[in-house]
């Protein structure tokens, strides 16, 4: 059913009503108290002990008249995760019930007068408080602070954890044997480490209980160590060996104190055990590699040498070591193997011989050892895993035969290829191999690939030897013969690259020699057509048009002449390199073509051009060229729109900042086939009827633009207009000529 709330009857200030002074009440308590009306879910703070206030640092001018978790916020965990409030729902089972209830200890924070929070617990009790007609008037909470007996609860509970912790984490196990009782009552650890339960561990159990789950071959010498000590000794201290409940063998180190009476006849024998198995597998790790190394580097031989490393493996490291290479057939051949019963090492080589060599296709085990050039680890073989990986009963009754407990199998390699394996097998369950025993294989099979590496290289040395030796007569008389031809062909190169400097100067001042010398024949054919022109006009008849064409022939010559030597003159006649204003050519440059502009009704936008170090008349010889090309080839249905702008770049591949120049134009356009063409001399993609030119003027771009350390490329599409893209360097040293 759902709770019934009791509301205050009252409708102002109950103590105004009822004419009680609570907080005159409440103060001369000596407890801690703390009223509420029972308004929920208000709770109205109604009244607040003088002990109270002190210990919760909340002064009754502060709270009375309040909700009390406006005051006093519940930070209890429960209510921060749920939402719900324990205090509340006391004060709501009290006004239920109509009875008094206490409260399991809470932790309740409370602010500091800084505004931080302090931890604290409580122990609370609210009763209901009834007036003469039985009608519930307060209810009272009666407070007690518990915090110094909670911490200090905590603070055992916390060092009792961390002291298991301790001896778990250390393996350490600890122990009392009463020697007049003959029991030994010992920990977790110690029951772990003798395969005893933990409840008979606790009772305790006689001393031969213990020496039994000592390993065999240490039984009898402990056990005359512990009767010596009886005997005389006070202080024991011993290294052996104990057998687990699962069969597995752990080293413990021992350390014990006897406790005699008056009489000096022992009475306790308290002690303590330490597992030092990792530290004994580690310390025989050492032990084994460096024995490897030193058989590894007796031999070249390395056959031999495997052979002596799997039999010194065993018995003390592992019960079966395998050792198998691929052959030059890419078969795996078993080359050494090794079993603390002779016996079975002469069932395994039988066993291969019937049985042939293993699969490489298998998705584990060796097969994918040598596919991966990974190891492979498996601490503890189950009888499931047996199940999982047997192909059928009788591969199944043979891995159950063979008792396997642990396996590694690890790669050996040469030039970082996986050519063969080393299997270490425990049987019988005696031990599991750890990480330790894995970091231990894989350092022993990373020698004996290191040895079969030498071996190798030893032989391939051998073989170049003899090879280097027939070769070097050969390559002596080669090197001689070489030598004479270098000389030879040193000269002729010399005498080539001399013969085209003279060439290119000498074609550099034909250009300029020829140009000048036609220019002048063409003047006087232009001069003597233009009087002929003039004065015999009404004369010439048909003569006039035969005349019209010679003058215009001459005029493209004249033409062809100035382009060829203004192509000619980009690297020979180039000025230094200075600041220039890519803005202010542009300028000059539309200045210039004005009235094309203004017969063609073209547009030209211009954004953002930058300053960069250039020789100006040849950035003005090429924006010229670009942009005269933008207004020449435009369509016949559209005005040309040529727009001219620059962005900074800096290539991924480059530390120089470049200034990416790029003149866009809506003209006719080329198909993007012919781009390399358009940037040879004397190469045209329209007809020479239709549009005037020379086809050189994008030539003398290209070159002016590579003479600046640049690129220039276009993309186009026919009908759509073209872009031309230039890369030049913002800056060159002072008067660098890059051609």
């Amino acid at each position: 059913m759902p709770e019934k709330k009791i509301k205050p009857t009252l409708k102002t200030d109950p103590v105004d009503v009822l004419h009680i002074d609570y907080q005159q009440l409440f103060n001369s308590l000596p407890d801690q108290y703390l009223a509420f009306y029972p308004d929920d879910p208000d709770f109205t703070i109604a009244a607040e002990s003088q002990a109270h206030a002190i210990n919760t640092m909340v002064t009754p001018g502060d709270a009375v008249g309040k909700p009390v978790f406006d005051v006093f916020p519940d930070t209890s965990e429960k209510h921060i995760k749920t939402g719900v409030s324990d205090f509340k729902e006391s004060l709501r089972k009290v006004i239920r019930t109509g009875r008094p209830d206490i409260m399991d200890t809470l932790q309740y924070d409370i602010p500091r007068p800084d505004g931080t929070m302090e931890t604290r617990f409580w122990q609370l009790t609210h009763y209901p408080l009834f007036d003469s007609n039985h009608k519930l008037e307060l209810l009272v909470q009666s407070t007690h602070d518990v915090t110094q007996e909670v911490t200090a609860g905590n603070k055992l509970q916390r060092a009792e954890q961390r002291l298991d912790e301790a001896l778990e984490v250390g393996q350490i196990a600890t122990w009392s044997w009463n020697i007049s009782s003959n029991k030994i009552i010992g920990d977790r650890n110690l029951a772990l480490l003798f395969g005893i339960s933990e409840k008979d561990a606790a009772k305790g159990l006689p001393l031969p209980a213990f020496l039994d789950a000592i390993y065999e071959d240490d039984r009898d010498r402990v056990t005359k160590e512990i009767s010596d000590v009886l005997k005389s000794g006070d202080r024991y201290v011993s290294e052996y060996r104990t057998v687990t409940r699962d069969g597995v063998i752990r080293w413990v180190i021992v350390r014990g104190r006897i406790e005699r009476n008056v009489k000096g006849e022992p009475i306790n024998f308290p002690g303590a055990l330490v597992d030092i198995t990792e530290r004994k597998i580690v310390e025989n790790n050492l032990t084994y590699l460096a024995k490897a190394s030193a058989v590894l580097s007796e031999s070249l031989d390395y056959r031999q040498t495997l052979q002596t490393i799997a039999k010194l493996m065993v018995p003390d490291f592992t019960d079966w070591c395998g050792i198998e290479i691929l052959d030059e057939n890419n078969i795996l051949q078993q080359v050494a193997v090794a079993h603390k019963d002779p016996e079975k090492v002469k069932w395994a080589q039988e066993l291969r011989r019937t049985q042939g060599p293993p699969n490489l296709q298998e998705s584990s085990g060796t097969a994918n050892v040598l596919r991966t050039g990974k190891p492979e680890f498996y601490p503890h073989i189950s009888d499931e895993l047996l199940v999982a990986s047997a192909k059928d009963k009788k591969e199944l009754k043979l891995l159950r035969d063979l008792a396997l407990s642990s396996v590694i199998i690890v790669p050996l390699k040469v030039n970082n290829k996986a050519v063969g394996v080393i299997s270490l097998i425990a049987t019988d369950g005696k031990r599991d191999f750890t990480e330790s025993d894995l970091e231990m294989a894989e350092g022993l099979a990373n020698r004996a690939s290191l040895a079969m590496t030498n071996a190798a290289l030893y032989d391939e040395a051998q073989r170049e030897l003899a090879e280097r030796t027939r070769l070097e007569e050969a390559l002596w008389t080669a090197n001689e013969e070489l030598e004479s031809r270098v000389e030879a062909r040193t000269s002729e190169l010399a005498a080539a690259i001399l013969g085209l400097q003279r060439s290119n100067q000498e074609l550099q001042d034909f250009a300029y020699v020829a140009s000048h010398d036609l220019q002048e024949p063409l003047r006087k054919i232009q001069a003597f057509g233009n009087l002929l022109q003039n004065e015999y006009n009404d004369v010439l008849g048909e003569g006039s048009d035969y005349l019209a064409r010679m003058r215009n022939a001459a005029a493209r010559m004249s033409a062809l002449i100035e382009d060829i030597l203004s192509f000619s003159q980009v690297s020979t006649k180039g000025r230094e390199f200075i600041p220039v204003n890519l803005k202010t050519v542009v300028q000059e440059v539309v200045s210039d073509l004005e009235v094309r502009i203004s017969d063609t009704h073209a547009t030209l936008n211009i954004i953002d051009l930058p300053t960069i170090h250039a020789d100006p008349m040849q950035m003005r010889q090429l924006l010229q060229n670009l942009i005269a090309n933008g207004i020449k080839f435009h369509r016949d249905d559209a005005a040309p729109v040529i727009t001219i702008r620059a962005s900074t770049v800096v290539p991924s591949n480059d530390k120089i900042k470049y200034c990416r120049l790029e003149i866009e134009d809506n003209g006719l356009g080329f198909d993007e086939k012919y781009l390399d063409r358009i940037f040879a001399v004397f190469q045209r993609l329209h007809n020479r009827d239709s549009y005037e030119g020379t086809g050189i003027g994008l030539a003398v771009c290209r070159k002016i633009v590579e003479r600046h350390g640049g690129t220039i490329t276009a993309t186009s599409k026919l009908g759509k207009g073209s872009t031309f893209i230039i890369m030049l360097p913002m800056r060159h040293k002072k008067g660098e000529n890059l051609l």
